[in-house]
């Protein structure tokens, strides 16, 4: 008996000695379930960043143009809303009334340089954009800045007529100038609507493009239903009525190129 006893509790203490684990297939199955679970969220939140990046900056480029013409007020210069035809008088008017209320670390004055040079323009229905040339930006004559915030800003002047045909914006004086905010520089996707947005500087100060549209057209142009070669130019009364956020619709169209 007392052998069965020792017999017993050893076999007792061995039970309780056996450690438990995974096996070899277990752990496979484990390590293939969290991959699938990383392939699926991990571009959304790249995604998601990648548009809270551009939504930042867009609010905070639009803000500091707001800004400009109250200052100018400050600095006792009254603001010229038509921006000049040669390189040279374009470059004072820049130095006078946009210089002193930005950080920035580039500006070219029509040349290749400063507006996305790793990718092509393109408007939300895949397009070319009105007036665009590769390489140099939208528009002729142009001044193009690179802002410390990341984005790139262009500058150009159109004509009461254009300004209200391609950017749906109604002016006073016979022209003025139009603004293009790239919200993160030279990353991709380079599309107006969705990382690059239009603005307009007014008597009453800068206004978004689409901003005397109807909300019907505001959102077809800003939508898959959009098209011809200012597709997507209305987006920022969009964004901006959205309270600063690019609507999901918009950022997560697939643009044919």
């Amino acid at each position: 008996m007392l052998k069965s006893r020792t017999d017993s509790g050893s076999e007792a203490k061995g039970t309780r000695g056996k450690k438990a684990g995974f096996t070899l297939a277990e752990v496979l199955i484990t390590l293939g379930i969290i991959g699938v679970v990383a392939a699926m969220t991990i571009p959304n939140l790249i995604s998601n960043y990648s548009k809270h990046i551009v939504e930042s900056n867009l609010k905070e480029t639009y803000s500091i143009l707001q800004q400009t013409l109250k200052f100018t007020e400050y600095d006792d210069v009254s603001f010229e809303m038509e921006l000049p035809d040669n390189m040279e008088s374009s470059k004072k008017w820049f130095e006078t009334y946009l210089a002193p209320h930005m950080k920035y670390s580039t500006v070219c004055y029509n040349k290749s340089g400063c507006w996305n040079d790793k990718g092509l323009t393109r408007t939300l229905s895949g397009g070319v954009p009105y007036t665009y040339r590769s390489q140099i930006g939208i528009g002729s004559d142009i001044i193009i800045i690179k802002l410390t915030n990341g984005s790139n800003l262009i500058v150009d002047g159109y004509s009461a007529g254009s300004i209200y045909n391609y950017f749906g914006v109604k002016i006073s004086d016979p022209s003025s100038i139009i603004l293009f905010i790239d919200g993160n520089g030279d990353r991709p996707p380079n599309i107006i609507g969705q990382d690059i947005y239009a603005a307009v500087f007014t008597s009453d100060g800068v206004v978004p493009a689409g901003n005397s549209m109807t909300n019907e057209d505001v959102n077809k142009n800003c939508s898959k239903l959009t098209s011809g070669n200012n597709a997507g130019y209305f987006c920022l009364t969009r964004v901006k009525n959205n309270g600063w956020e690019i609507p999901s619709d918009v950022w997560r169209m697939k643009v044919k190129r």
